[in-house]
């Protein structure tokens, strides 16, 4: 041992003399330049082979039957530049993807990924061929995180646990078990990440504090400089308080484990959409509750145990002192929402890999790595004074409502108002009932017509849009199969599906299906076509029920930003939260003992989470009418404070980008702008100025919690 620690001491002296720092960096440099160069040049080979697949995929045309096209679909192969690529497993789904109409090929680029997929390594995303210079940031990210290493003096200890991390990954890689290796390497990587970002915080913090930066003509002003001192000895704390540390090792170690729960064998698109919904929960929740508690220990603690007595001094103001808590809260959190956000998109672009059937293909990266808009249809309303004749109407010709409010049972004005809303939900359910059939004799097409408006940005950027829809029929059995036919009738083109009641479908529709006014024009038909082969006739059939959709069930999805961007506009709503979730916790913790401190965060923290359920709760909530009058009131009073609760935190509750991003949908900045003024400014903001007012009246000295 005493060989090991020598060695030990040596090798630390080394890493800190210049000369070392320099050689180390320039390896690094030569190093970096040289793995991501061949990364580089093998994602633009792939590139190049994809732009040559795609420009001779354009020029198939199955009605004219080139050479091209007849290939395709006798082999499922093409020729550029001498290499074949496809085969066999392309050509079973080929003649899907030919345009019955123009005769040329649909989905270009998925089919062009798709034929250069089995030369292209299986360790690259094809996020690098698609944007080649994510590898040159990748790259310089790289760079810059072994230049810390070097220069923060931790090249030693961070050698030790690589050698460390692969020496345990050995043993499942000659095994074959890839998942396991990745894996455990993440781990590996995001301790290290994390304790060099701790020390690099902790070096900036310890910068701004220094006794010297407060003094001179050009001093920072004595606020700063005390606010980064006690946010430099929470980032300090949070490493000793064996609770806090807790919550972040389970984050960094539970983390890249993740990826070993999924099931391989389901679809790509939810193994990512089930690590997405995992990975992003666990983060998220696990930072809220370390902040929650770390937030109201720090406080509570050093109230308890007379250590803020040395602290709440001049020249530091009890306002100092809290707002040192909340960034050095704030610093943490964010250094664990840029860790975990690095390994949740590294590791969705790994699993991503695993798409390699076409349709598969499609679906990962128009459903999950996306940033859609739904677009609901438009349905017509009914006026005010139509609403109101129709109501009246009603009223006059019923006699048994009319005796209800002569003899006081009912009022006039709630009786009508009770008319109206019925009046306007019928007349919504109607439009959205679509009767048994399509068409009569003369082949007219006899179906509403949905439009969906407000789609110019999808049409003028040309990518496939997303039809997600779901119907009830019938009983709605979950065996049960029924076919229905979906008609652009702006373009007389219809296509025939199935579906099974009360399960989501999906089906990708051209953009050049949109009008020109930017409205996509959509005809349901109840029913499907039969082929009789006697005359060789396609005949129409209508299922037997009427069919209908809830106001959401049919929706219209397109593209409108990348998933990177939808990514870090998460992670920045989810930081907002968390800041919120510092600030109560830190003013709790002023006025209350440690325990209490923590019940009420977690219950604003829960209650918040929770706005979306109690409020639907509140909604159908009913006294007891058989209970006594005491208890009745009881009822009305909980009714009362869950929807007062609801009313309060519902814009945090509102504010959940994980969800979004797991369906693909589109986290705008409007939303993630109004949550960092709601809540990371006002909410944070009322709560300092609350926990302040109290905190700054307190006696500290005359309280002990060992008195």
């Amino acid at each position: 041992m005493t060989v090991i620690k020598k060695i030990w001491r040596i090798l630390e002296d080394l890493q800190k003399k210049m000369l070392t720092k320099l050689v180390l960096s320039g390896l690094a440099l030569i190093a970096t330049s040289i793995v991501f160069g061949s990364i580089w040049s093998q994602a633009n080979d792939a590139r190049s082979r994809f732009d040559g697949v795609v420009a001779v995929l354009r020029e198939a045309d199955a009605l004219a039957g080139n050479a091209i096209a007849n290939r395709l679909l006798e082999s499922g192969e093409i020729e550029v530049d001498g290499e074949v690529y496809g085969g066999p497993d392309v050509k079973a789904g080929i003649s899907a993807f030919f345009d019955e109409e123009t005769g040329g090929l649909m989905q270009i680029a998925q089919l062009g990924a798709l034929f250069i997929a089995e030369t292209i390594p299986s360790w690259m995303p094809s996020l690098l061929i698609d944007r080649p210079d994510f590898i040159v940031w990748a790259g310089l990210v790289v760079l810059v995180w072994l230049f810390m290493v070097v220069w923060t003096e931790i090249t030693v200890p961070v050698f030790m646990t690589i050698l460390g991390t692969m020496a345990i990954a050995a043993v499942p890689w000659r095994q074959g078990y890839s998942g396991v290796v990745v894996s455990i390497l993440g781990i590996g990587l995001l301790i290290i990440t994390f304790v060099l970002l701790i020390r690099l915080l902790l070096l900036l913090l310890s910068g701004i504090a220094s006794p010297r930066s407060s003094q001179g003509r050009h001093g920072r002003p004595t606020m700063i400089v005390n606010i980064a001192a006690v946010a430099n000895t929470l980032i300090r704390e949070s490493v000793r308080l064996r609770i806090s540390f807790a919550f972040i090792v389970l984050m960094l170690v539970t983390l890249p484990l993740i990826p070993l729960w999924i099931d391989p064998g389901e679809p790509v698109r939810y193994q990512l959409q089930n690590f997405l919904s995992d990975s992003m929960s666990l983060v998220y929740t696990l930072a809220a509750c370390m902040t929650l508690v770390l937030a109201c220990a720090t406080v509570s603690f050093e109230v308890r145990d007379r250590q803020i007595w040395h602290l709440v001094t001049k020249p530091m103001g009890r306002l100092e002192y809290m707002l040192g808590k909340w960034v050095g809260l704030v610093s943490l959190n964010l250094i664990l929402l840029v860790i975990g956000g690095i390994s949740i998109f590294t590791f969705t672009q790994y699993l991503s890999t695993r798409a390699d059937d076409p349709q598969q293909a499609i679906e990962v990266h128009d459903e999950v790595l996306t940033a859609r808009v739904g677009v609901l249809p438009t349905f017509d309303r009914l006026t005010e004074d139509e609403v109101r004749e129709k109501a009246l109407a009603e009223y006059d010709g019923d006699a048994i409502i009319r005796s209800e409010v002569d003899a006081g049972e009912r009022t006039y004005a709630d009786t009508i108002r009770s008319i109206v809303r019925r009046l306007r939900k019928e007349h919504l359910d109607k439009q959205r009932a679509v009767s048994p059939g399509g068409f009569n004799e003369g082949k007219e097409y006899d179906a509403r017509v949905y439009e969906f408006r407000g789609l110019g940005p999808a049409k003028e950027q040309g990518k496939n849009l997303t039809l997600r829809y779901q119907f009830h029929i019938g009983r709605s059995e979950p065996t049960d199969r029924y076919p229905i036919i979906f008609r652009f009738p702006s373009f007389g083109e219809q296509v025939s599906q199935e579906f099974v009641p009360e399960q989501w479908h999906r089906l990708l529709v051209p953009a050049g299906l949109i009008d020109e006014d930017g409205t996509l024009r959509l005809q349901i038909l109840n029913g499907g076509f039969s082929f009789t082969p006697s005359d060789a006739t396609e005949r129409f059939f209508a299922n037997g029920a009427t069919l209908f959709f809830d106001p959401t069930d049919v929706e219209v999805l397109w593209q409108a930003a990348t998933f990177e961007g939808n990514f870090v506009r998460a992670m920045i709503v989810n930081w907002t939260k968390l800041a919120f979730l510092a600030m109560l916790g830190v003013s709790t913790a002023t006025f209350l003992s440690f325990p209490i401190a923590v019940l009420l965060s977690f219950t604003v923290f829960i209650g918040g989470s929770m706005t979306s359920f109690i409020t639907n709760s509140v909604s159908m909530f009913r006294p007891d009418a058989d209970a006594i009058l005491p208890i009745q009131i009881v009822q009305v009073g909980i009714a009362w404070i869950a929807s007062t609760v609801a009313f309060l935190l519902e814009p945090f509750g509102r504010a959940s980008p994980n969800s979004l991003v797991i369906e693909g949908r589109l986290v705008a900045w409007s939303g993630v702008l109004r949550d960092l003024l709601v809540i990371g400014f006002l909410w944070s903001s009322l709560v300092l100025g609350l926990g302040w007012a109290i905190f700054r009246r307190r006696e500290l000295a005359t309280y002990s919690g060992h008195g």
